[in-house]
């Protein structure tokens, strides 16, 4: 068991999850103090401005999110009464609806992007080279579509 407890994958994946939660824990109070949003509700907000149009389905929603459908349906509804997000008829079938960003809910996010961004950029990307952001970036990539989760749509530049 000794050599176990040292083996350099786990100690690798203990300093990833290290480095999440220092990063995530920051940007979670930084979007909160600027916009006022929950890390889920950012999240939620930040996914449908990628999708065409501004809008999808709860479904693809949770697709993205890796929710459960029912903690995304609370969550959805919460936003909703919050005047975040509205629902509209989905034209090409009726037993779905549209999910979509309100003015404030856009307002809000734009808010918490306006921290975010350099937050992050100050905490994952400025300590590294331009070739070690490239670097980062490809095995990201490639960890994430070796995984059950997938890459995150979207452009992803170093």
């Amino acid at each position: 068991m000794g050599e176990l407890l040292h083996n350099h994958t786990v100690v690798l994946y203990g300093d990833i999850l290290r480095l999440t939660d220092a990063i995530g824990g920051r940007a979670e109070r930084t979007i909160r103090e600027a916009a006022g949003l929950g890390g889920s509700e950012f999240e939620v907000l930040l996914r449908l401005a990628r999708h065409p149009e501004n809008r999808t389905t709860s479904a693809r929603l949770a697709e993205d999110l890796s929710f459960t459908s029912g903690g995304l349906t609370r969550l959805i509804a919460r936003m909703e009464e919050a005047g975040l997000l509205a629902r509209h008829p989905h034209p090409d079938d009726r037993r779905a609806a549209l999910l979509e960003a309100t003015a404030k809910g856009r307002e809000l996010l734009e808010r918490a992007l306006a921290v975010h961004v350099p937050q992050l950029t100050a905490d994952l990307v400025e300590p590294l080279t331009l070739v070690e952001r490239l670097m980062l970036r490809e095995l990201v990539t490639k960890l994430l579509a070796h995984s059950a989760r997938g890459t995150v749509q979207g452009p992803a530049r170093p």
